[in-house]
């Protein structure tokens, strides 16, 4: 009485891109951001600060110190 539906179509395989390295592991965009954060880390790390934090904090202070100073005797 009615006809069967149609079975769906194959879909075409999907070919690696120019990039594909069988040797590589894949690599998702969540693993590559994750390794970038890593090698930020480890640069920072190494390298360390260029300015001593003692240095940065004693003229915070200096800066937050002239400013309350200004208020008062303004």
């Amino acid at each position: 009485m009615y006809d069967e539906p149609d079975p769906p179509k194959q879909r075409p395989r999907s070919f690696p891109t120019a990039d594909f390295n069988p040797d590589r592991p894949a690599r998702s965009r969540h693993g590559r951001r994750l390794q970038r954060i890593r090698e930020e880390i480890e640069r920072n790390r190494t390298e360390g600060p260029s300015i001593p934090t003692w240095v940065l904090a004693t003229v915070l202070a200096v800066i937050v110190g002239g400013f309350i100073a200004i208020l008062v005797w303004a």
